[in-house]
């Protein structure tokens, strides 16, 4: 049966943007939810061209937003599908139902999410139902060729060699120790870089805590592309140098490039020691627009892990909390670290994301010092870690945390039940390089939970991680590793 004239004309009046017609057709007495070919309505056909002055006209003209067409389309799915943000908050905002599945099963907030609208996502999530229907196999095979674990943090080059204690004395650098962040410390790091790197034992390392994790996570899963790193380096050689060792290594680069140089770090050894001077650059420049990027973004989404340490706090506030809620939504695993929360301001973001956060990691220094800014007045691990797990998650199951001691036994707490796992016993004799061991068990445990391992067996996975890259200089470690996932 053909459709009355007059519907045909205001409904394609509301598809073109006459906002003239669409008004002087509601004058004279059109069907407000008269449906035209296909079952379209002019709100329909406004709200999948953003005509936003139309749509709400329409709506005060008591057009329903939830009347869908001959494919179970309502108003709210082409307007997510089309990433048309006001007019989704104008729909949203008249009670249409977000909960509605086309016949191919997809709501409103599925049509945005395939095509990467994370503000239309933000805008849905807190009114969508998550039962996430069964994903057809032409989605999860497009799952599967993503990377699996996905990172984003503060990517830094390291550049490494062997020196005598000379060289030490001629910047009026002390033995072993670690500086960053000043004028004059730069000098020092530019002086020291440019000595390092004409030595032909220089190493170039893909560095920086997240990273770090996320390279030896690759390297226990011996699958090319598994994982991914997001961060920011700068216009230059050093940015380049980083893709391509990170990328040799088998992890996916995804970089915001800045104006600022690349961060760096000069770790000159002496006497089975490392003196390190780092210049930040780059790396504190990185902005959740990135993040953002549909290409990006869509990476995050399909991740089945996604790893954000507390050092990204002091950088891009947003970025963590977009990532908790992208994860919520795609019901993805979320890792947290708890470095640098003594910070005030950083401690009540990191607050503000448990509820999503699906694993929390730390090392009993940054337990305690998070207790001590949260005000528990206790040194207890076992306590910490406990009150941590009791946090109550948004939708999730409960939460694991994670602590590290060193040699000591590693302390997990779920539910508020309390758990120890040995970890690889080293002698003094077998100990190269300490730095890293931390970030290297956050690796092994990560891979170990990629191919759904026990927790246990996360542990151990970790905790062989870690003292492998102890028995080397930095972050490093051999080509493939005798630990079997």
């Amino acid at each position: 049966m053909e459709p009355p004239q007059e519907v045909v004309e205001f409904v394609l009046d509301a598809r073109y943007g006459d906002d003239e017609a669409v008004q002087e057709a509601l004058k004279a007495g059109v069907e407000v939810n008269g449906q035209s070919h296909g079952g379209s309505t002019a709100l329909l056909m406004a709200s999948a061209n953003g005509h936003l002055e139309i749509v709400r006209c329409l709506l005060e003209a008591r057009a329903s937003a939830d009347l869908a067409n001959d494919a179970g389309n309502c108003p709210l799915h082409w307007a997510s599908l089309n990433g048309h943000l006001e007019v989704v908050k104008a729909l949203v905002a008249t009670k249409a139902n977000p909960n509605v599945c086309n016949e191919f099963g997809k709501r409103p907030f599925d049509e945005a999410f395939s095509k990467s609208y994370s503000e239309i996502c933000e805008a849905l999530a807190s009114v969508t139902q998550f039962e996430e229907p069964e994903a057809n196999d032409k989605e999860e095979e497009v799952q599967q060729e993503s990377p699996v674990i996905v990172s984003i943090g503060n990517p830094v080059l390291e550049i490494t060699a062997k020196v005598p204690q000379e060289t030490l004395d001629k910047y009026g650098l002390q033995h072993g120790e670690a500086l960053s962040g000043d004028e004059q410390k730069d000098m020092k790091h530019d002086q020291l870089l440019q000595e390092l790197e004409k030595m032909e034992q220089a190493k170039y390392v893909a560095g920086g805590a997240t990273q770090n994790s996320i390279r030896v996570a690759q390297w226990m899963l011996q699958e090319a592309k598994m994982t991914a790193d997001l961060g920011c380096v700068g216009d230059d050689a050093y940015g380049r140098r980083l893709t391509e060792v990170c990328q040799q290594e088998g992890v996916v680069t995804r970089y915001m490039v800045d104006p600022a140089r690349t961060s760096t770090c000069a770790v000159a050894i002496v006497d089975k020691k490392r003196t390190s001077v780092a210049r930040p650059g780059a790396h504190e420049h990185y902005k959740v627009s990135h993040l953002k990027e549909p290409e990006n973004f869509n990476l995050l989404k399909s991740a089945k892990i996604v790893y954000c340490s507390g050092s990204l706090l002091p950088v891009s506030v947003e970025s963590v909390e977009l990532a908790s809620k992208v994860t919520e939504m795609s019901k993805s695993t979320y890792c947290l670290n708890l470095a640098l929360v003594q910070m005030p301001s950083h401690r009540a973001v990191l607050e503000k994301a448990l509820p999503y956060c699906d694993v929390l990691f730390g090392n009993q220094t940054e337990a305690r010092a998070y207790a001590e800014a949260a005000g528990w007045e206790t040194q207890d691990v076992d306590f910490i870690a406990t009150r941590l797990s009791l946090v109550p998650m948004a939708t999730k199951p409960p939460r694991q945390v994670v602590i590290t001691q060193g040699a000591e036994p590693i302390v997990v707490a779920v539910r508020g039940v309390i758990s120890r796992h040995e970890v690889v016993p080293l002698s003094e004799e077998q100990i190269v390089d300490s730095y890293g061991a931390g970030d290297a068990f956050v690796g092994g445990f990560l891979a170990a939970m990629a191919r759904k391992h026990s927790i246990a067996a996360c542990c151990q996975a970790g905790s062989y991680a870690a003292a492998t890259v102890m028995q080397h200089w930095g972050c490093t470690f051999p080509a493939k590793p005798e630990y079997c996932l």
